[in-house]
Formats: C-alpha cells, structure tokens, sequence
C-alpha cells in the first residue's frame, strides 16, 4: 500500500476555526460546550488533536457498578437445584432474574453516565465504536457482570492496537458464550466463531474460504469460561493441537497465530479502516481515503489512537462533505445534547425509554452485524419523538439521573445566554446557532429564526431563549453532526 500525503495530508493551520474545532469535539467525543471548542481553537489543530489521543484516564471517577457477580449466582442454582417443587424453583428463578434485571440497567445507567462526564471523550467514543463493532447482547450472554468485563476490555484496549484487542476479545468470556465457543472442542470445532471472526471483526466477505474457517475453528478449541468466577480458561484436552492448514500455510497453529495470520492480510487493514472513517468521520468514503487510512494502519501495526490521530489532523476530516454530513445515533444525540445544555442525563425511566424507542440500547444490539447507523437511525417516528425529546429536555422539568424528588434538570440560561447577548437578534442569533448546531445555519434557517425574534421586545427573557433553542433543535439540521 501507498500512503497518500495527498488524501491524508494535514489540515492546514489558517482553516482551524471554532466550526473545525466543534467538528472535532463532536466526532472524537460527545461534542463540547462553547468554552471547550474556544479552548481547542486557541491552539494549533496538532495540539487540539493530541490534547484528545492523551487526555488522562478517568477511570478512578467512575467506580465500577454494582453487579451480580458469578460467585453470587452459585447459591440461587443451588437452591434452584434442592428446590421440592416446580413451584419453588419458578420462584427462585423470578428472584434471580430480579437481581440480573436491576444489575443490567445499573451497567447500562453506569456507562451512559460515563459516557456525559468523562474527561477522555475519545476513549468512551472508541469504546462505543468497538461495542458495535463486536455486537455482542446480553440477550444470550445474560450476564451482567460478564458484559460489564467486556466493556472494560474494550476500553482498555479501544485506542490500541487491533491485533492485540482481537487476541483479548477471543478470549472474553461474554464473548465465548454469545458465540457459542465453549462448546467448540478437538473433536467437536464450532465454527461460528471463526467465521465470525473474519467475517465480521476483521475481513469482511469474499476474503477467506470454507476450508479456512474449518481450519481455524480447530484453533479456538479448549476455550472456557470459569462458572464459579467468570473468567477465561484454556482446556488443554479440548485442544486441537494438530497440523492445521490456514490461508494456503500448515502448521500448528494457535487461536493467536490465527489472529495474526489474519491481520497481516491488506483486506484486514482495509476492512478496519472502513469502519473507522465510516464511524469518525463520513458515511460514504471515497476510494482512495480508505487504501490511505489502510495504509496507515499496516505501517503503524494497527494502532488505533494513531491511526485516529492521522484521521483527525487530515483535511479530508475536515471537508465540505463531512462536517455536519453524518446522522447523531441514539446515545450520541443524548449525551450531546446534554452537554449542550450542560445538564445531567435525565432520569432513568426516560433515557430507558428514549434509547429504545430511538434504536440503541446499550449492551443490546439488534444483531451480530451491530447498529447500521446512518439514516437507518431516522424514521418519521423517530425524528418526531426526537423533537419531543428535546421539548422535554427544555422544559426544565426533566428529572435527572440519580437526584430523587424535587432535583429537575434546570438548563442554565444565564450562563448559557448572557444579558449581553440579549440585547441584538444578531448577537443572540450567531451565539445560539453556534451553540447548537457547530456550524453555519442556512440563511433561509436564519431567516426563520429572525422572524421568530420579531415577535419579541428586548431584552430577550429567559422563555424567548427557551422556545427559541426548542425551535432550532427540532429540526433535521440539529439530527446532524
């Protein structure tokens, strides 16, 4: 492969305004208040991008969650098991599921959460991007606490190097259950894993044959899930240690010479570069950007973070056709909204609700293959109930996650519009549309909101910001990032 300097080539310093600047907050994050772009349009776009690859780790800020742990299941199947009747059991079997049930909306709550206060935005980013990418469900894991583990391998390893996370997520136990790999043993290979593998986490179709995946499930046998503590275990004697013969070469190959076999393919690099620019920056790639970004991911051994930190510094990050030009999923359009309006998640019952009704539940994708994303995130429903959404949000009545009665979601419209902005439409117009949307509002928008604006004396009140605000987020332009 050939790295372009042309494609890939960096922005250059005279175009780094507020709007790049916002671009990149959106895209590397959940997007940022107007005094977190300024801060990043103060410095060159290198230093904005490096500030984001090596921002320091918060994971001391959020405490794992409470969850049902292995150790903690083993009396309830106990009981279950000396349980006299059907009854009985059916009974015990409700209680367990009670305590599953509360600690799945615990993770669920615990990572959106972190996802709004995080100060390593593009770390619960990547994370977010490689929970789709590995689509697994807890659906058929139905454990809690091994997707939470999961969660955490993915973070760990969400802005390293893809071999390395590949190696990890083979032998992650949520992972092993939702595809069936503690069944796969030396005389009996479940292949749904290895075509999974190449399929989906790295090749794509077209790019292995049969004989391959036959061969390379013999690799992952012997791979176990401890039941008393939920980690991974090698069993040796399910182990198919014998000769096998992978992309055309025979040896005796482990599940980790698999992996590298594969990622040392181009199609590989291609692959994880698609999905890379698709997810950061554009849904319609061009030809030429992907062979780059590939390109740059075989030179550098797969390192993510620096393969992020390429992508974000290029101009081509920065065109026309990719600022603004990509649908907010579900969770992005939550946690930038707030903080957009620089207010808490709402409470639990309402992100439960909106997530779903909006398509992407955390730690529940549709399938095997992910979220699509794209405009599969907009529908006629689903766009009115987004408009709805953000009426509840500002209406400063939304609970709040975790305040209990009394604590609403009161949006700071001082802060947010100072008197000196109240004064003039234009002033008022330029610092709200900014806000908002990051980006330059056509002028038949603009002109709309004008009108609105003439209907009211100044200095504009508080419920003249707010209805405005309302207007401009219920509109298609604020579902774009």
């Amino acid at each position: 492969m050939v790295f372009s300097k042309v494609m890939l080539s960096p922005l250059p310093d005279n175009l780094w305004n507020r709007y790049t600047a916002a671009h990149l907050l959106n895209r590397a994050g959940f997007g940022g208040t107007p005094a977190e772009i300024k801060g990043l349009e103060k410095i060159a776009p290198r230093e904005a991008v490096d500030s984001i690859l090596n921002a320091d780790d918060d994971g001391d800020l959020f405490p794992a969650p409470r969850l049902l742990e292995p150790p903690e299941r083993i009396p309830y199947h106990r009981r279950m098991k000396a349980a006299a009747t059907e009854e009985e059991r059916m009974a015990i079997r409700r209680e367990l599921n009670g305590k599953e049930k509360e600690s799945m909306l615990d993770l669920r709550l615990w990572w959106l959460n972190r996802m709004r206060w995080t100060t390593n935005p593009l770390r619960e980013k990547a994370t977010l991007f490689w929970h789709g990418h590995f689509a697994t469900s807890n659906q058929k894991v139905n454990d809690p606490y091994l997707m939470w583990r999961q969660n955490e391998t993915l973070r760990e390893h969400a802005l390293g190097k893809f071999p390395a996370l590949l190696k990890a997520i083979s032998r992650d136990p949520a992972m092993i259950r939702w595809l069936d790999l503690s069944t796969s043993s030396r005389t009996q290979p479940n292949e749904n894993f290895a075509r999974e593998v190449m399929e989906l986490f790295s090749l794509g179709e077209g790019h292995y044959t049969e004989e391959d995946i036959r061969e390379g499930a013999k690799s992952f046998t012997g791979y176990r899930v401890t039941r008393d503590r939920g980690t991974f275990r090698f069993s040796k004697k399910d182990y198919d240690g014998g000769v096998k013969t992978f992309f055309g070469k025979t040896g005796y190959f482990s599940g980790d010479e698999i992996i590298d076999m594969i990622t040392a393919r181009p199609e590989c690099a291609r692959f994880i570069a698609r999905k890379l620019w698709k997810f950061f920056a554009s849904d319609n790639p061009a030809t030429g950007q992907i062979e780059d970004v590939a390109a740059v991911l075989m030179g550098n051994g797969y390192d993510i973070g620096a393969t992020l930190g390429v992508i974000f510094r290029s101009g081509a990050f920065y065109e026309p056709s990719v600022m603004h030009g990509q649908i907010k999923g579900p969770v992005q359009w939550m946690i930038q909204t707030t903080r957009m309006l620089e207010i808490p998640l709402p409470d639990t019952q309402v992100l439960e609700n909106s997530l779903s009704v909006l398509g992407q539940i955390v730690f529940s994708p549709p399938n095997v293959k992910g979220w699509d994303g794209g405009r599969s995130w907009i529908s006629a429903s689903s766009l009115l109930y987004r408009y709805n959404l953000a009426a509840y949000l500002m209406s400063g009545k939304a609970r709040i996650l975790g305040g209990g009665k009394g604590k609403d979601a009161v949006i700071p419209l001082d802060k947010i519009v100072p008197k000196s902005f109240r004064s003039d439409a234009e002033w008022l117009l330029d610092h709200l549309t900014y806000r908002i949307f990051n980006a330059p509002v056509a002028a038949k928008e603009m002109e709309g909101y004008r009108s609105f604006l003439t209907k009211h004396a100044t200095p504009y009140r508080d419920e003249t910001v707010r209805d405005l605000m309302l207007v401009m987020m219920s509109t298609p332009a604020y579902q774009l990032n």
